[in-house]
């Protein structure tokens, strides 16, 4: 387990070097914690973090399908299990905050004193990606002719960036970030038609 949520952040923080850091701007930064506490630990770190140093702390879902009883919905949930993202515009100053807590929460790449903030490409991505609850929405998309043409949900638009799509699955794999920085998310994508 473990590994797995190892690997996440791995994936999430690639390639970001210090250059990325550009102190004075608001970052986003990975937080590790307990599994299944992400809310509310990221509401406690709200509650105690001084404002100067935590600009915002929410947990990012995503909308997912499951068939249960031979129908299809979408239900949500965190995206990154065992993480909540924190912006601030210092993350080491952030990373010394969550380690006197008596509860924890630790900064992704911390323990190497080099707090290690998303790429400035993928926090982008994310923040026109997510609606104002922090959710990754569902996206409906056609394939005609053999061109995908998303017709609603974050996706609009950005059509290059999806690499494959399942459509029994309802989910397709989009590519976030840009160049060797990049990652690839799972997201929600219902493709009723196909031509």
């Amino acid at each position: 387990m473990a590994a797995v949520k190892a690997v996440a952040a791995e994936r999430l923080l690639s390639g970001v070097h210090a250059g990325d850091s550009l102190r004075g701007r608001a970052r986003w930064y990975l937080v590790h914690v307990p599994e299944g506490l992400e809310a509310s630990t990221c509401e406690k770190v709200r509650g105690v973090v001084a404002p100067e140093l935590l600009d915002d702390a929410f947990v990012i879902c995503k909308e997912r399908w499951f068939k249960r009883g031979g129908v299809w919905r979408l239900e949500s949930s965190p995206i990154y299990s065992g993480y909540f993202f924190a912006v601030s515009r210092d993350g080491r100053a952030l990373a010394r905050s969550l380690s006197r807590l008596s509860f924890p929460a630790e900064v992704a790449g911390a323990r190497s004193m080099r707090p290690t903030p998303l790429s400035i490409e993928a926090q982008a991505w994310f923040e026109s990606a997510l609606d104002d609850k922090r959710i990754l929405r569902n996206s409906t998309a056609v394939i005609a002719n053999g061109q995908l043409r998303v017709q609603s949900g974050p996706l609009v638009g950005q059509e290059a960036r999806v690499s494959k799509i399942d459509r029994h699955k309802r989910c397709c794999v989009v590519r976030v970030g840009d160049g060797g920085r990049g990652f690839t998310e799972f997201m929600p994508m219902e493709v009723p038609f196909k031509s």
